[in-house]
This record gives structure tokens, C-alpha cells and sequence, in this order.
């Protein structure tokens, strides 16, 4: 590596430059699996610690199983200089994810997914681990995940989670959101420097439309605005609330402009995409909704939403891949927008997870290259991998509209497909060659 360095100041070679590279990250991954097999072994160890003190407890009240349980701990904190509190938990977790997640651990194991995949997927499946489902589904999702995991990121695994875990839970929805409802509460931390978290445990629907209202004000702010777009957000959420009603507050900078602070926001609309299965909105079946193609909303929340809607938006699925191939009737008109954000919903880049209404509509060939303005040559992209794309050594082509292919610098190829939004169909014979990833379009 040290010769490598050597070669880089002696002058540019693009043979070199990439074989030293290439050599950097090849050490790079080796050095992470090895990482990541430490750790597992390290949890199956904390999590054996853990059992050992239980049985030492025995059939003992629960207060004995605490003290040997802690005891343990206060050892491991003393030798490793750690909190015996912040030990405790982590034995806890290890026995979790060891009794109710061993796939997972294996996986993680042998480096074929990271830590973010590991709390994700155990995260959105902690409601299978207390309610009335069979080990047989907790594994069945556990296996349907972690394949998933191996292809792509942590954030886009999280929103399949939250989605697939839902749908083994035997108690509705609607039913679950009513009594989530009742714990709607706001939160205040203080922080140092004078400054604190606020915080609000509220709907779904009611968060995104705020958060969808801040960002659309926050872009809209004067170019003479020196704030960024964090503190212009931050800034209105609180004049906001203190003065309830938005209206604008000028501020003059040293330079003389005149700066309107959470104005624009009286007059925005936040537009939140909801998806609606029609049995719900009928009022025949009680399926939930999803919320940006991520979080379920009840269909109870679901059908207000629709009562009320400005705009209604037919979603024509793929019967077989269930991606959205059709919605109604040098810029994209406002039908192909709403398909495309329907269709994508994220950034198309490899693993990005930045929302498609906040994205830029990208030509997968340019304009001036002869690219169509259509559906099948258009795609999201966040400003970041919009310019990457146009900057870097980075291509892509969509052979099929909505499936595009990336190579890097480097030659590896990868696929990124838009996420199903209606119902799949699999085929149902017995897969002779064993367990292989669900046809998942990421």
C-alpha cells in the first residue's frame, strides 16, 4: 500500500491508480468481515453469559435472576471500563438476537449483510417476539429478510420490514392504531449549549404532512435567506407553534435584504402520497394502506384521507412483479411525474433511500443525446447521484422501463429495480435447490 502511495506522488497512472484502489477496497472488505465475524462471536459469548446467570438463579424469584444477571455484568464492566447498566443491555440484546434471530446472526456472521440490516430487520420484527405468532412465521420473515438484506441497504430493508412484519400480526391495523393513538405524547430533552430536543409521538400521516410542509417552505425561502435549510426549517417549526398561525416575522441582515421567516408556509399545501387498496377504500376488507410505499396507515386513517383528498390517482400494478406500470391519463408533464414518483418512490441510485418529491426527474439518456422525454427513459435521482452520474465515471441504462442498470469505474454492474407497490405472484412448487432470495426488486 505504502508503494502505491509512492507511485500516486510520482505522477498519475489510471492503470495503477486503479489496481491500488482496487487493492484498498478488496483489503477493506476483508478487514469489515473480519470485524463483523469478532462481533457475532461476541454476542453468542454475551448472550451465553447471560443464560448462565439465569441458570444459576434457577427457579428463584425474579428479583434472584436480576442480581445474578447483574452481577455478571458489573464483571464484564469492570474488566472493559463500561457502564455494568450499559452492559446489561447489551447482554439482553445478545440473547434476543441469538434465541429469536439466529439466521440473521449467522448472516452477519459470515459478512454477507451489516450491522444496520441486523437492527433494522430485528427492530420492525421486535412485534412478532410479543404477540400470538407461531415461530414458524417469525421465521419465515426472518428468512424472506435476511435475503433481502444480502442485495441491498439497510434503509430500503427497513421500510420491507415494517411492511411484511405487519402483515403476520393477527390483530388489525386499525385496530393497533387506535390503541397507539391513545400514547401521542411530545418530548423535550435537554441537550448542552442552551439548546434542547423536542419531539412528538404522533399519526403517521399527520408527521410526514408536517415534515413534506417544513421542506416545501425551507425550499422556497429568499436566495438572501443565509440559512441553511435545517435552521430555516427549524426556525419555522417553532414560530409556528409559538405564534400559530405562521404569519411572516421580517428580519434585516447586515447587508439590508429583508428575510420572511415561516410566511411562505401559510400558504403551502404538504402533498403526501398515500397507496389505498380499493377493498379498503369500499370499505369491504380492512387492508391497510402505506404511507410513501414505507409505513402502513390503517384503513380507518386511510379512508378520511380519502374522503378529503384534492387529487385521486389510479395505480395500475404489474400483475406479476407488482410495480406500478401506469397512473390516469425538456420537462415531464404533471401524469408522468405522478407515475414516476409512484413508480420509483426513492432515489434510483444503488441503495439511496432519499424520497422521489424531493428528488430530481433524471434523463437516463440526455436530451441533447436524443433521449425521450418518457417514462421508460426517466428516473429519480437525488441532486447527490444526479451529479454523480454526470460528473464521475458512473453510467446507467434503463433496457426496460423502470429497471436500471449501473456499472462503476471500477466494471461492477448492479441493478436497481423500482419497489413493488401492488400484489406479487410466485410460483408454488417446492424450490428444489432450497431457500433462495424472494424475487424482491431492489
Amino acid at each position: 500500500m505504502a508503494q502505491g502511495l509512492e507511485s500516486i506522488r510520482q505522477g498519475p497512472d489510471a492503470a495503477a491508480l486503479e489496481a491500488i484502489q482496487a487493492n484498498a477496497l478488496s483489503q477493506l472488505a476483508a478487514i469489515r468481515a473480519g470485524r463483523q465475524a469478532l462481533e457475532a462471536h461476541e454476542t453468542r459469548v454475551l448472550a451465553a453469559l447471560g443464560h448462565l446467570a439465569l441458570h444459576r438463579a434457577g427457579r428463584s424469584s425474579s428479583e434472584r435472576s436480576t442480581m445474578e444477571m447483574r452481577a455478571v455484568a458489573a464483571e464484564i464492566g469492570a474488566q472493559s471500563r463500561v457502564s455494568d447498566r450499559t452492559v446489561e443491555r447489551q447482554i439482553g440484546d445478545a440473547m434476543t438476537l441469538v434465541d429469536t434471530w439466529p439466521v440473521l446472526l449467522d448472516a452477519f456472521a459470515q459478512g454477507r449483510i451489516g450491522r444496520g440490516h441486523v437492527r433494522a430487520i430485528a427492530e420492525a420484527g421486535g412485534v412478532l417476539a410479543s404477540t400470538d405468532v407461531t415461530p414458524e412465521q417469525r421465521a419465515a420473515f426472518e428468512q424472506q429478510m435476511v435475503a433481502l438484506a444480502v442485495t441491498t441497504t439497510p434503509a430500503r430493508v427497513a421500510k420491507v420490514a415494517r411492511r411484511e412484519a405487519d402483515t403476520h400480526l393477527s390483530e388489525p391495523l386499525v385496530v393497533r392504531h387506535r390503541a397507539a393513538r391513545e400514547r401521542r405524547r411530545v418530548t423535550v430533552e435537554d441537550v448542552d449549549d442552551g439548546m434542547s430536543w423536542i419531539g412528538a409521538l404522533v399519526p403517521s400521516v399527520l408527521a410526514h404532512g408536517i415534515d413534506a410542509r417544513l421542506r416545501a417552505g425551507a425550499r422556497a425561502k429568499s436566495k438572501d435567506d443565509p440559512r441553511s435549510i435545517q435552521q430555516w426549517q427549524a426556525d419555522a417549526f417553532c414560530e409556528l407553534l409559538l405564534a400559530g398561525v405562521g404569519a411572516p416575522t421580517i428580519e434585516r441582515t447586515t447587508g439590508g435584504a429583508e428575510i420572511e421567516h415561516a410566511g411562505l408556509l401559510s400558504t403551502i399545501t404538504p402533498i403526501v402520497q398515500v397507496t389505498v387498496p380499493i377493498t379498503a377504500l369500499t370499505g369491504t376488507s380492512d387492508a391497510p394502506g402505506s404511507l410513501d410505499g414505507a409505513q402502513p396507515v390503517d384503513a380507518e386513517t386511510a379512508r378520511i384521507l380519502a374522503g378529503v383528498a384534492a387529487t385521486w390517482q389510479r395505480l395500475l400494478t404489474d400483475p406479476i412483479r407488482g410495480t406500478v406500470v401506469e397512473v390516469d391519463t425538456y420537462s415531464p408533464n404533471e401524469a408522468q411525474r405522478r407515475l414516476l414518483r409512484a413508480r420509483d418512490q426513492h432515489c434510483r441510485f444503488p441503495g439511496c433511500s432519499a424520497k422521489a418529491r424531493d428528488d430530481d426527474v433524471d434523463h437516463t439518456i440526455a436530451w441533447e443525446d436524443s433521449g425521450t422525454t418518457s417514462v421508460g427513459n426517466l428516473a429519480h435521482l437525488c441532486r447527490r447521484h444526479h451529479t454523480l452520474k454526470h460528473a464521475t465515471a458512473w453510467t446507467v441504462s434503463q433496457p426496460t422501463p423502470g429497471v436500471l442498470h449501473w456499472r462503476s469505474p471500477l466494471g461492477h454492474d448492479y441493478v436497481d429495480r423500482p419497489p413493488p407497490t401492488g400484489p406479487t405472484f410466485v410460483e408454488m412448487h417446492p424450490d428444489p435447490g432450497g431457500l433462495r432470495a424472494p424475487d424482491l426488486p431492489f
